[in-house]
Formats: structure tokens, sequence, C-alpha cells
């Protein structure tokens, strides 16, 4: 039951945060939507399907649609996730991140597991 509920939690905070990435410029939405759909898989049949009836995750769900089916991630899906990945440790940098060396070992750690996760998994071919 506390597994199934931290399931539920983590998929609504990551449905979130897709919503967020698809009318913000610069928060992807793919990688929250594969954490949210993989959650609600796991945790609650109805909120699975609730997530793909969000109209403004339509862009999203077809990436994740298109990486269950390939098992691939398209190349300028993998080139903005690393573009704002490493963008984000270079604005932290020029916003004081050198003042705050554990935040910008933070984000740097989350660029580099980010570009790791992009070279492990392989590029869609169209």
């Amino acid at each position: 039951m506390l597994k199934r509920t931290l399931l539920i939690v983590l998929g609504i905070v990551a449905t979130a945060l897709a919503i967020a990435g698809a009318v913000l410029p610069g928060l992807p939405t793919t990688p929250f939507l594969l954490l949210a759909l993989w959650a609600f898989a796991r945790s609650s049949n109805r909120l699975y399907g609730w997530l793909h009836r969000i109209p403004i995750l339509k862009h999203g769900l077809a990436e994740a649609q298109r990486f269950e089916e390939r098992g691939a991630v398209r190349l300028p899906v993998k080139i903005t996730a690393l573009s704002f990945a490493w963008g984000s440790v270079g604005a932290t940098w020029l916003l004081g991140g050198i003042d705050r060396p554990v935040l910008l070992a933070a984000v740097a750690a989350a660029a580099v597991a980010a570009t790791a996760f992009m070279m492990w998994i392989p590029t869609d071919r169209p």
C-alpha cells in the first residue's frame, strides 16, 4: 500500500512538471511524462488513463509512445534535453553557483547523469 501511494505521488508530481514543461520554455516535457507513465502503470490504471486524456500532453505522449514502441529517442529530443541540462549548469554558475559549490556540483551531476542516459538510450532513426 505504501509503495502504491508513493508511486501515485511520484506520478502526480511528474505530471505537474510535464504540464509545466509543455507551457514553460526551458523545462522538458517528455522525461517527466515518461516518469509519470511509469509510476501510474505500476500503481493506478485510472490515473494512467487520465494521463492519456490531458490534451496539452499530446506531443509528449507521442514521444513517450515512440520510446515505448521503439526503445529509442529522436535526436532533436536528445539535443533539447542535453541543451537544457548543460544550460542549467551554465546558468547556475553565472547566477552565483561559484559561491555555492554544492549546488553547482549537484546541477552538474544531474547534467552528467542526463548525458549518460541519453548516450545509453538508442537514437531513433526515421
